[in-house]
Order: structure tokens, then sequence, then C-alpha cells
């Protein structure tokens, strides 16, 4: 037994985790414990140890670092002796048991309100990030207090809750970073316009920019700094016009970016800000009554396009998802009537009957005859036994709905045999026979959904790639510094979210979160990659712990993965809509948004026509100013009409958005 001194202990300090049950059966809502910073052989071990397993032997093995599992084989070799044992424990509670080396801390997050539960998070060196440890009587702040005789702490500059690990960095040579980094610190530039500090001059950063402005023809004066930031010019040497250097940067505002992009061979100047998102509201779901006043008497919907923005902006309640699903996935049309949706359910129950049919009449000589088929089979077969195992629908040996996925994804297998079956499709069956209760409404609908998502699942993954791509344009627009640190760590990729778009967030959020998400994507509103938005809210809150802990490509993917049932969705959507909005802006304006930019985001919408100043003078009117983003406003978005219970909130995208948000109604 390797002998450890206590260095600190407090007890009563929580894991707020999704629902469990210990050994006994008994759900757990939260995990208690006690968290430990020890002293032993190895160093100093912080350790966090679940109520029911305090009698747990940490010191059986010499590199026991954490549990992930509902399960755990123990060797141990006792002292000097040649005795060995062999334990085995099963406790559901052993994936909360955790224990990490102090030196492989690479920061800490403390989230303290003032009548709030303070909270911490550690992330380690390989991008592991741990749950957030909720301290319910105190002790949060001794024991960073504790940690910080050991390490050196540096607060973030840029987050005032982070705490990064200054001696666990890199010890590799980066003296170009670090002198960066120093003269960021020393604000030498913080006189109110930080301008210059945002371009990345080369060595004569002067004839480096004049060449970039040079290429903006006559109309940056009107269309990028409008009519009223009009800046001086003098005439050059040759006759031409050049921009006046000094007066040109400090007309752009020192809290905005600058983007460059080519357009129509112009390289064009964007100023953009994404910084300060603008608020955005959200509501409660639609309830049963609500939802009766939207039919009329007829049984027809009288509005879809502001029942589908009614649904983006709150969900359904889950008694209402049955029906609502079924409009949302094309299984009825919106201006279907009562009396037709009766004959289309008939109908959908004999076609898909008689699908289900076919395969279960094969004989094992044709199966052995089609290798496909057979292959296919086989898989379902493995995949249905371990989905979702945990929820209470699919739990217990004999599961009736556990047969219903498994004819459903055969019947599929019939209806669209090119693509047959592939791995994650249970994934997203799953949430959908669960709301739908009914083996032919679940088929349809999951036919509706697989008409969305089936191009994810080609063996190419040619459509993954391309929004993957897609991914980050986005960000090299939106955040460029952002963008530039995940390519110069080879994660720009982006195949840290492919398993996020692959299944639709499915093992990313709760289960209720998972289908109030879904039922918003599925309006295709505020538009059709809302989806990609939502990945950059998530990737820009993290931005912060990413780059100041000089996470690599490892890391990174390590840190994304470990978000998973950390992230709170509603914040997320607001987060998300308020790129959108921003960008919806910049599109709307003269320029517009680069053509890449566009054609992700608007692909029906027509483009402006950039004025140019040659052509004649009533063509003014194609010209307008630049736009940054205004914050203090509560949006009411163009893109449809929506009855709601209003409450706002202010915010920006930070990961300070996991703390307790205030609404006012």
């Amino acid at each position: 037994m390797i002998e450890e001194k206590i260095l600190f202990e407090r007890g009563n300090v929580y894991i707020h985790e999704r629902p469990v049950t210990d050994s006994k059966g008994t759900a757990l809502d939260e995990i208690g414990g006690t968290i430990f910073l020890v002293e032993n052989e190895r160093g100093k071990i912080l350790r966090f140890i679940p109520l029911g397993l305090e009698n747990t032997n940490y010191a059986v093995t010499d590199e026991w670092a954490m549990v992930n599992g509902h399960s755990v084989i123990s060797y141990n070799k006792n002292g000097n002796s040649d005795s060995e044992s062999l334990s085995f424990n099963n406790s559901p509670l052993l994936k909360y048991r955790f224990q990490f080396r102090l030196h492989d801390l690479r920061n800490i997050r403390r989230h303290h309100t003032l009548h709030g539960i303070a909270h911490m998070i550690f992330i380690l060196k390989d991008g592991t990030t741990l749950p957030a440890f909720y301290f319910h009587l105190g002790g949060s702040k001794n024991l960073l207090q504790q940690i910080a005789q050991y390490l050196r702490l540096e607060k973030s500059i840029q987050d005032s809750r982070l705490y990064i690990i200054k001696d666990a960095l890199p010890s590799e040579p980066k003296e170009n970073v670090q002198a960066a980094s120093t003269f960021d610190q020393l604000h030498l530039f913080d006189n109110g316009n930080d301008s210059m500090s945002r371009f990345k001059f080369g060595h004569d950063s002067r004839r480096t920019t004049m060449e970039r402005f040079s290429k903006v023809t006559h109309f940056l004066r009107d269309a990028f700094l409008g009519q009223n930031d009009i800046t001086s010019t003098g005439d050059n040497e040759d006759g031409g016009i050049t921009p006046d250097f000094n007066s040109l940067l400090e007309s752009f505002n020192g809290s905005c970016d600058l983007r460059e992009s080519n357009n129509d061979g112009f390289e064009v100047i964007y100023k953009v800000d994404f910084k300060k998102l603008p608020d955005v509201t959200r509501c409660a779901p639609i309830t049963i009554k609500e939802w009766q006043a939207l039919f009329d008497k007829n049984g027809k919907i009288m509005d879809p396009d502001s029942v589908k923005v009614r649904i983006f902006r709150g969900g359904l309640e889950n008694s209402l998802r049955k029906d609502g699903w079924k409009f949302l996935l094309n299984y009825y049309p919106w201006d279907s009537t009562e009396k037709s949706r009766i004959d289309i359910t008939k109908q959908k129950q004999n076609e898909y009957f008689s699908m289900k049919l076919q395969w279960r009449s094969m004989t094992e000589q044709q199966k052995q005859r089609n290798n496909l088929f057979r292959d296919r089979e086989s898989l379902i077969e493995k995949d249905v036994m371990r989905t979702d195992r945990t929820l209470e629908y699919f739990q217990g040996e004999g599961n009736i709905h556990l047969e219903l996925l498994h004819d459903i994804l055969m019947t599929y297998n019939m209806y669209n045999f090119d693509l047959g079956y592939v791995q994650g499709m249970n994934d997203l069956l799953s949430p959908v026979l669960i709301v739908m209760d009914n083996e032919v409404d679940a088929f349809w609908c999951f036919v509706g959904l697989m008409d969305r998502m089936g191009d994810n699942f080609h063996m190419d993954q040619s459509h993954i790639k391309r929004q993957l791509s897609n991914l980050h344009t986005l960000l090299q627009f939106i955040d460029a510094e952002l963008a530039n640190y995940l390519a110069e760590n080879n994660s720009s990729n982006m195949y840290f979210f492919f398993r996020w778009m692959l299944i639709c967030f499915k093992r990313e959020f709760s289960f209720q979160d998972v289908l109030l998400l879904w039922e918003v994507i599925w309006t295709n509103y505020p538009c059709k990659n809302f989806d990609l938005l939502v990945c950059l809210a998530i990737l820009i809150s993290q931005k912060t712990v990413i780059m100041e802990s000089q996470f690599g490509c490892n890391e990174i993917l390590k840190h994304i993965n470990d978000l998973s049932f950390k992230v709170q969705l509603e914040p997320l959507l607001r987060q998300a809509e308020g790129l959108y909005i921003l960008l919806k802006k910049h599109e709307e304006s003269t320029p517009g948004l680069p053509p890449v930019i566009s054609s992700i985001m608007f692909p029906n919408m027509k483009k402006k026509k950039i004025r140019n100043f040659n052509d004649d003078d009533d063509d003014e009117s194609d010209a307008t100013s630049t736009i940054s983003s205004t914050s203090s406003r509560t949006h009411s978005p163009s893109y449809g009409p929506v009855r709601v219970r209003h409450h706002t909130d202010s915010h920006t995208i930070n990961e300070n958005d996991s703390a307790v948000v205030t609404h006012t109604s």
C-alpha cells in the first residue's frame, strides 16, 4: 500500500450529471462525494471519490488515472511481496471516480456567483475536460489556493474565471509566441484604437498594407466606409488615387476586424464584428391549447410558416411531438386536412407492412445468395443491442422496443437499398421511435429524417467533409484568429465535429435537449445550415480555453469530445441565431458577404451588385454603409412572424454560458 499525505479534503462536492442509478437501482440526479489533494511517491494527486466508493483502493496500479465506464478490473501487487490479487467492481458510480496528477493539469475554471453554488472545471494537458465539481458547502477557493502553492497560476486576460497553469505549458521553444503574448499583456497599443494590432504585417508593414488597399478602387470610399466616413486621399505621382493610410485605419472602429476577399477581380476588405452578439428572443414550448388554435375547421394548418418559426423559437411540448414531428418530417403535408391525414395514415401502413414482408419472407437460401443483405442484417442486429440501453424505453432483456428498432431498420434497408444501413442510423431512429411509440409512424418519420441526412452516410463521406470545410470557411470570416490557430495546429479539417454532424448532436446533449434541438433544426429557420452555426457557437465559446491552454491537435479533439452533456442548449441557440443575424446584416449591406460565405449561408439570396463608380450616378442606390453589430436592442428577425412569451438576456459567446442565466420577463 502506498503511503499518502492528505493536503486538502472537502466533502459535499457534487457532479450534476444526467440521471443515473446506483448499485441498488436508486435514481441519482447528482453524484456526491469528497475531493482530495494528496501527496505520495508519484507526486501530488487530485482525486474525487463518489459516496459509496470510499473503500476503493486507489493504489492498486502504478498508472491509475481515471475510470470511464461502469466497471473496472484492478490488479494489485502487494508491496514488496510476491503476492498478487485481481479485483472486479461493477458499480455504475465508477465512471465518476477521477484522479490525476497536478502536473497533468493545463487550466482550471472556477465559477462563483454571489448567491449560487461555486463550481470548478479541470482541463488536463491532453485536452480531457472533467465534469464540473459543485462545492455545495464552499471550499472551491480554498482548493484553488492550495493548488497555487504547488503550481504557478495565471488568470486569463480574456476570462477572469480561467486560470492557466504556466508551469504546465509545453517546453518546446516558442520565442515568437512568447514575445507576442508579452507585448499584448503590456498593453502597448491600449489607446482606445487597437486597429494596428489587428493587422498581421510583414517586414514592411506600411508597404504591405498600402499594396492591399491599392487594390481596392474608388468604391472603397462609399461602399465600405459609408457616406459620412469618407477618408481624405491624395494624388500619387502616377496620377492615381492613393488612400491616406492613417485616416483609413482610423475610420474603422477599433473593436472590429478586417477581412479580405476577392470579389469579381477586386480585393475587397470587409469590416466585421462578431464579438458582441445581438439579443434574441426565445420562448416556452408550444402548448396543446396553442397548437389546437393553429388549425382551421377542416384541420388544416392556417399559416405553416408562422408555425415553423414558433417551433424554432421554443419547440413543442412533449405531448405534441408525436403530431408535430409528422409535419416537420414530411409524413404529413403542411397543407393537409384532418380527413386527408387519415387516408395518408392508412396508405402508409399498407406500404410499410408490404416492405416488411419482403425481408421477413426471405429464406436462408436467399440470404446466402445476397451477401450485402446478410452483412447489413448482421450489423443491424449488433447495433440494435447497444442502442440507448441506458434509457428506460430500451432497458431489459427481450425488450419489445428493441425488436421494433430492428424491424424498422431492416425495412428501411429494403426501402432504400442503394443506401441501406450504415452505423449511426440507429442513433437517429432511437429518439424518433420513442416519440412516435408506433412502428409505422416511426418508420415514415425516419424516412423523412433520412431524406434530410442521408447524404451523411455515403461511403465517400463527401457531404460530411464538405460541411466541415464550410464550417472552417465560416470560422475564417467570423473569427479569423481562432481559424488561424486551428490551422497552425493541424485542426483546420474540423474533424473534431465529425460525430456531431454525422448524427446531428445525438450524443452531445441530454435526451430532452436533443429532441428540442432536432425540431429547431428541422424547421429550416432561419436557414438550412443552422446546424453549422450551432457548431460555431460551441467552438467559439471554447476559444479562450483552447488558445490560452495552447492545445495541439489531439488536445483540441479530446477537449471538444469531452464537452458532451456540458453545454447548455438555450444559450447556445441564442448565440447561434445571433451569428446568423449578423451574417444576414452583412449580406444585406453593400458589398455583402464574400461570395464563398454567401453561397454557404444564403444560397438562394440574390446578390447585390457592387457599385462601380464608373457607372452612371443614378446607380447610387446600390451603395450602403458597412454595418457593425448593434448589441443594445432585442432583435425580431425578419424571417417570419412569431407569437411568443418574451424573455431576453444580453450575452456574448464565451465559456461562462454554463453559469445560471437570469431572464427578465
